[in-house]
């Protein structure tokens, strides 16, 4: 069997050459995996101009450490940029072109790729006679994917014809996969199962991106500090058990940039803790330079927050809507500028919709085109509209919004509306979005059927969200227990910031305007997110505060 290994080595700002694993570097590593497969005959590297050199310089050194008379030599092949069609055709050229029976293929930038799970993979491939192996259930950074030269050709064809919009994308780790998906049925599939099922993990053992190079070397010094052999199951056990490992920087910041809200969503808890802490209803807030609460968050204030987030986590989403309706932000605009002026941050924003405008919309697509390139994997700007409910008496029960505008518009009118205006600027980032609950169970079918077609002004977008009683702050309105049988450690805790308007970080959304481990404008983020760590270290151990206890959101996923 003569085999050819492909290491992707296209990511722009991965940091796969960093000398952070005992003097070696990522690539290092995998340039060592790629030369223990068995029967290799050529090693090629996929690369980009900002990566060249650092590939040529490691496989130069990778080259002249082999001894004996047979040398497998890496050939580097560097494009402007890889789409997923893009690999596939090198693949299947390459393949071809050196009468391989099959390649094996993994991105450069894991530094734990396991020789012994690769060749079990391989081992499969060849036993089974499949056309595409991999293995399912580790994290993603140990193993291969295993792909037969007549597969590749089809799958090249795919991404260049009827998959191109899947092809056309930039290269991803589920390229390959997701191409194949266009018509899985056609090929022999084949999988080595991992002895536990780590996906909940969520965990990539890459150095593609700031955390997940945080997780690689963090796991790296805790394996040589046990010791833990170098492996995937073992590995993925020691990773399972460390709070280091799994929380590194923020990938999702959940900022209140306006404490003023619109509404009295049946679902919705703020409007009372606020008036419990303040006095005060925030329906209609007042500006008033004496009172203890910040109605708008400024945008100096914001924007020096912005760097911090950069700073410490290159790149995330930041959400406005945490409380508050946003777009009562005097100076949302300014606001809404100061994160796409960052390519590697991606702005969501959550809104009950009534106060969308086309001049709005206009504006923030006008920045859009100002600062289009985004670095985040995420597009610039995406929008979530409330609406809960399929008709105008549904929503005026669910929401508390009663009567209409000055122009005869209801408030369930003007959010509809608001899809098809964001729409029409923002395609495919329009989000209409119904909290399931027990008041609204009778038309979430309803919901869905006419949000969920191509053809309604969200073009196929929604979002079904879950209720969430804020640990039992709120009466019970779930029409279903969706939690797992066996609890997780929070994914919010390890990867989500709340910030509120004055500043304060709540240690999670379900403390409210409470529970502060800092404030950000005092101490700054990375300070008051390493105050964070206690708590995932406390749930990876099982032991869970009493509202932890009360809890369900532990499970749901942001970014």
């Amino acid at each position: 069997m003569k085999t050819i290994v492909f290491l992707y080595a296209g990511e722009k700002n991965s940091r796969l050459a960093e000398k952070s694993f005992d003097s070696q570097s990522a690539l290092d590593r995998s340039l060592m995996w790629a030369l223990a497969v068995d029967n290799v005959q050529q090693i090629y590297v996929l690369t980009v101009p900002e990566k060249e050199s650092a590939v040529r310089e490691a496989a130069l050194v990778f080259e002249q450490k082999q001894r004996g008379t047979t040398v497998v030599h890496v050939e580097t092949v560097v494009k402007v940029s890889w789409t997923n069609a893009m690999v596939l055709a090198e693949l299947a050229s390459d393949t071809s072109r050196g009468s391989a029976d099959f390649a094996v293929y993994a991105w450069a930038d894991c530094p734990f790729l396991d020789t012994n799970l690769t060749r079990e993979v391989v081992s499969a491939h060849i036993k089974y006679l499949a056309e595409y192996t991999f293995a399912d259930g580790y994290p993603y950074g140990f193993a291969p994917e295993v792909i037969g030269t007549g597969a590749l050709s089809v799958l090249s064809s795919l991404a260049q014809g009827v998959q191109k919009k899947v092809g056309d994308l930039p290269a991803g780790k589920d390229g390959i996969f997701s191409v194949m998906k266009g018509d899985v049925n056609s090929f022999e599939i084949e999988t080595v199962i991992a002895p536990h099922d780590f996906r909940q993990l969520r965990l990539d053992f890459s150095c593609t991106t700031k955390a997940s190079f945080i997780s690689c070397k963090r796991l790296y010094d805790e394996a040589l500090g046990k010791p833990v052999p170098f492996n995937a199951l073992e590995l993925s056990l020691l990773a399972q058990s460390s709070a280091s490992v799994q929380q590194t920087v923020p990938a999702f910041y959940n900022v209140q940039i306006e404490s003023a809200c619109s509404g009295t969503c049946m679902y919705c808890p703020y409007p009372v803790a606020f008036k419990e802490k303040y006095g005060v209803s925030p329906r209609g807030l007042p500006q008033s330079p004496s009172a203890k609460y910040v109605r708008d968050m400024s945008v100096a204030s914001f924007r020096g927050l912005v760097g911090q987030m950069v700073s410490l986590s290159e790149t995330a989403v930041v959400s406005f809507g945490v409380w508050g309706e946003p777009l009562l932000h005097p100076q949302f605009i300014e606001m809404a500028e100061c994160i796409l002026k960052n390519p590697s941050l991606s702005l969501l924003v959550e809104t009950d919709g009534t106060t969308v405008t086309g001049f709005i919309a206009q504006q923030i697509a006008a920045l859009v085109k100002e600062y289009p390139i985004r670095t985040s994997g995420q597009p610039p700007v995406m929008w979530i509209v409330s609406l809960d409910a399929a008709s105008e008496q549904k929503y005026a029960m669910v929401r508390g919004a009663t009567g209409t505008d000055n122009l005869g518009k209801s408030a369930f009118k003007k959010a509809v509306e608001a899809v098809t205006i964001l729409e029409a600027y923002f395609p495919g980032a329009v989000y209409p979005q119904l909290v399931r609950m027990n008041e609204n169970e009778d038309e979430l079918e309803k919901f869905y059927r006419y949000w969920h077609d191509a053809e309604s002004p969200s073009a196929g977008k929604l979002i079904i969200q879950k209720y969430d009683s804020f640990c039992e702050k709120l009466i019970d309105r779930k029409p279903a227990d969706l939690s797992p049988l066996e609890r997780v450690p929070c994914w919010h805790a390890k990867r989500d910031m709340v910030i509120l308007a004055d500043g304060s970080v709540p240690l999670c959304r379900e403390y409210l305007l409470d529970g502060s481990a800092g404030n950000v404008f005092n101490e700054g983020i990375e300070a008051v997110w390493a105050k964070c760590k206690e708590l995932v270290t406390q749930h990876i151990d099982k032991k869970y505060s009493d509202k932890c206890k009360a809890c369900d959101e532990y499970y749901t996923f942001n970014f």
